[in-house]
C-alpha cells in the first residue's frame, strides 16, 4: 500500500512538474499589465510565455471559453498570480474597466476588444479568399457589361449584371486554381479569385445596375458576383492544434513563392478534420539528405531531422481547406511544408 502511495505521489509530482515546465513564465513577465490599444492576445501572451499558444492554460480557460472568451479591452489590467504553485493570469479585480457615459446616460466601452493577432495583417482576407463548388458558382449572378467596350473595369465605373436580387454590397470573383491534396491527389475545392467590391445602384427584373467601389487586381466583364459577407474579425483565443492533426501547406495565396511573416497560406485540413479559427500549428520543414562517413571512412546517406520553422494561425476555415497567417518563420515557407501541433519552446 505504501509503495502504491509513493508511486501515486511521484506520478502527481511529475505531472505538476510537467505542467509547470509547459507554462514556464518568462523571468521578466510583469505581475500586472495594462492592456493598451493596438495590443493583441498573441502579443500579450508573448510577454508571459515563450509559447504564446499556451495562453488558454495560463488563463485557465476550458474549450468553450476558448471559443467564446471573455473579451479583453484596452484599459483592462491583467494580474499574474500563483495557485498551488501554478501560474494564473486574470483580470485584476481592483482595476475596473474605464467606461464613459453619453448624454443619454448610456454606458459605452471606450474601445473594442483587442484582436487575437494583428488585425491589419488579415483584414483584407477576412471575406476572401473563397473556396467554391464550380457548378454552383456558375449559377450565380454575373457581370454582363461595362460602360463601354472595355473588358477590364475601374473604380467608379457603372456596370450591368444579371441575377442580382438584393441591394447592398457585392464582390466580383472568377474561378482560379483547383487546390489538390498532395498525398491523396483529391481535389479539395476551387479557389475563386477576388476582383473587387461593387454596390447596387438600381434593381430591375432583367438587368441590374451596380457601381464599382474598389478593385483588387481587376474586375472583368464575365465575373460572377457573390453577396459580400459581413466582416467578422477572428477573436478566438490562440490555442494549439489538437494531437493527431497533421497536414501540409498546399498553396501560397496570390502565388507568393516563399511565404514569410504575415503571408497567407492554404492547408489541406478544414472543418471536416476539426480545424477551427484560432488554432495554432507549427510549420515543419523536412531535413535534407546528406552524405556522412563513419570512423572507417565508409560513406552512407543520412536524413537531417525535421525541424519546426515557424507558426501558423488559422483564421478562415472551409470544409477541406483552411487559410492561415504565418506568424513567424525561420526562413521562407514553401508549398509542401508540413503542419502539426506546435512544439513547446
Amino acid at each position: 500500500m505504501l509503495k502504491r502511495i509513493i508511486s501515486l505521489a511521484l506520478a502527481l509530482a511529475m505531472s505538476v512538474t510537467a505542467f509547470a515546465e509547459e507554462l514556464a513564465i518568462k523571468p521578466d513577465a510583469p505581475s500586472r499589465y495594462t492592456v493598451a490599444k493596438g495590443d493583441t492576445l498573441w502579443g500579450i501572451a508573448g510577454r508571459y510565455l515563450s509559447s504564446p499558444w499556451q495562453w488558454p492554460r495560463l488563463w485557465r480557460m476550458n474549450r468553450e471559453q476558448v471559443r467564446n472568451p471573455h473579451w479583453i479591452y484596452p484599459g483592462d489590467v491583467l494580474a499574474l498570480d500563483y495557485v498551488n504553485g501554478q501560474p494564473r493570469l486574470s483580470l485584476a479585480s481592483d482595476a475596473p474597466r474605464e467606461v464613459k457615459l453619453s448624454p443619454q446616460a448610456r454606458v459605452e466601452e471606450l474601445d473594442q476588444a483587442i484582436a487575437s493577432i494583428p488585425a491589419e495583417a488579415i483584414e483584407p482576407f477576412m471575406v476572401r479568399p473563397l473556396i467554391v463548388n464550380p457548378e454552383q458558382f456558375a449559377l450565380g449572378p454575373k457581370l454582363v457589361a461595362g460602360p463601354d467596350e472595355r473588358l477590364s473595369l475601374s473604380p467608379g465605373d457603372r456596370v450591368y449584371a444579371s441575377g442580382v436580387n438584393e441591394t447592398g454590397s457585392w464582390q466580383a470573383y472568377r474561378l482560379g486554381k483547383t487546390l489538390v491534396d498532395p498525398d491523396s491527389q483529391q481535389a479539395l475545392g476551387v479557389e475563386a479569385v477576388y476582383g473587387g467590391d461593387l454596390v447596387v445602384d438600381k434593381l430591375r427584373a432583367d438587368i441590374q445596375t451596380l457601381r464599382i467601389r474598389s478593385v483588387a487586381g481587376e474586375v472583368l466583364v464575365g465575373d460572377r458576383l457573390v453577396r459580400a459577407p459581413k466582416e467578422s474579425f477572428v477573436n478566438y483565443v490562440p490555442h494549439p492544434a489538437e494531437d493527431g492533426m497533421h497536414g501540409k501547406i498546399i498553396s501560397s495565396y496570390q502565388g507568393v513563392d516563399g511565404a514569410a511573416q504575415y503571408s497567407t497560406v492554404a492547408v489541406n485540413l478544414g472543418s471536416a478534420a476539426g480545424v477551427e479559427p484560432g488554432m495554432v500549428f507549427g510549420i515543419f520543414k523536412k531535413g535534407g539528405a546528406i552524405e556522412i562517413a563513419d570512423a572507417a571512412g565508409k560513406k552512407r546517406q543520412a536524413q537531417l531531422p525535421t525541424e519546426q520553422a515557424g507558426k501558423l494561425f488559422i483564421y478562415r476555415v472551409f470544409d477541406k481547406v483552411s487559410y492561415g497567417l504565418v506568424l513567424d518563420s525561420a526562413g521562407a515557407i514553401y508549398v509542401g511544408d508540413g503542419i502539426a501541433p506546435p512544439d513547446a519552446e
